[in-house]
């Protein structure tokens, strides 16, 4: 396919090639021996960061890698953060660390839902959404989003109307994955209004609120954008999707509300691990030295999914769903008509996410956070197989 897209922005810290393969890739371990390039599961193909690196290194200096709390630097490096990038002034006594958001999900639903309660969620989501829950003590309200004004939100009074006496929970995911969405101050105020209305709590995993690559949108905290709701919200963050640090297991949870910190934490006790002492040290350093890394690899994606607009732009059967934030394209391959177009894809050499674990079979996710060489032969690799069929 002949290339006529030139974009400017390109970066040798992201257009090299790095092999991950014999390194237990999950990723790229899935297709191992064959010919197909990887784009399905959220990580990057890119280098860390070399402040990250360094810290590391500088880590691995002291022999010893015991049980680890987390440091009061790594605290700072969060709220200063916060302060800088969403205007959010914490106590550093409401963050509770924990090896993952999906272990944060799991937790809030476990230490603050009863038995027999309705938690809701809104498809399309990512796929841990569905199962985060305790199946035989609560159930799933599913309350599907909606496109207004050509992007996809949440339908409030449809999810108003599917609240019963028994929701206590809503788990919301900001930006949204998988369809991109930077929620506004007044669609986060609607979903808080409903829960304030039915004393539901909010859980909020905004694992990818580092990652706006749409210069026109912003990231607003769910606890920021609804102050009033604040001490009923219970926020998920992590610096492991932005910075390529999802193999150093780290998340926080930040939980003004200390009758909700102390449910929290007493759920986690005993069957939540601990946070490895390299996961502290690396998180420490994104957060703190790797901001101008950040800034360049979101210009670096922006580029990418210019070229993926104009490429699947002239896709027949395919339609790209415009996307404000996170390095996950969503794709609507319904005209296609296929019973399994992710397998189809993944026949011709491109290994795509199937909409389906997300709630809509047929649609498709592409990562795209990878050299723009590797984006190019995935594009063309998807254009040939649609010519061809």
């Amino acid at each position: 396919m002949k290339d006529t897209i030139d974009v400017q922005n390109t970066d040798p810290l992201f257009d090299t090639v790095i092999s991950r393969l014999n390194t237990s890739s999950m990723k790229w371990d899935k297709y191992q021996g064959q010919d197909v390039l990887p784009m399905w599961v959220a990580d990057m193909d890119f280098a860390v960061a070399a402040p990250i690196q360094q810290a590391l290194q500088e880590r691995l200096e002291h022999p010893v890698f015991g049980y680890t709390t987390a440091p009061e630097s790594l605290n700072d490096a969060i709220a200063d953060h916060l302060l800088a990038e969403y205007n959010w002034t914490i106590d550093k006594q409401w963050l509770v660390y924990l090896p993952g958001v999906v272990t944060g999900l799991a937790v809030a639903c476990k230490g603050l839902c009863e038995d027999g309660d309705d938690i809701m969620v809104n498809p399309p989501i990512y796929h841990h959404f569905y199962d985060s829950h305790e199946d035989k003590r609560q159930n799933l309200i599913k309350v599907p989003l909606h496109k207004a004004g050509g992007r996809w939100t949440y339908n409030v009074p449809a999810m108003s109307e599917a609240v019963t006496d028994k929701t206590s929970m809503i788990m919301m995911c900001s930006p949204h994955n998988p369809t991109g969405t930077v929620f506004s101050h007044d669609e986060l105020n609607a979903v808080a209004k409903m829960c304030k209305d039915n004393n539901m709590l909010m859980v909020s995993d905004e694992i990818h609120c580092d990652l706006v690559i749409d210069k026109k949108s912003r990231h607003i905290p769910t606890a920021v954008a609804c102050p009033e709701y604040a001490d009923h919200i219970i926020t998920l963050m992590s610096g492991s999707k932005t910075w390529n640090l999802a193999g150093l297991n780290t998340s926080f949870a930040i939980i003004s509300n200390p009758a909700v910190r102390e449910a929290f934490c007493a759920a986690a006790k005993s069957i939540v691990p601990l946070v490895p002492p390299l996961a502290y040290v690396a998180t420490e350093a994104a957060y703190k030295d790797a901001q101008e890394w950040r800034s360049k690899l979101l210009d670096y994606l922006a580029g990418n999914f210019e070229l993926i607009s104009r490429e699947v732009a002239a896709m027949p059967g395919l339609s790209l769903e415009p996307l404000s934030a996170t390095y996950l394209a969503w794709i609507d391959a319904t005209e296609l008509g296929m019973d399994n177009t992710q397998q189809f894809f993944e026949e011709n050499g491109v290994g795509l996410s199937s909409g389906e674990q997300f709630g809509q079979p047929q649609y498709l996710r592409l990562n795209f956070a990878c050299p723009r060489s590797v984006l190019k032969e995935g594009l063309a690799r998807m254009a040939k197989a649609l010519a061809k069929s």
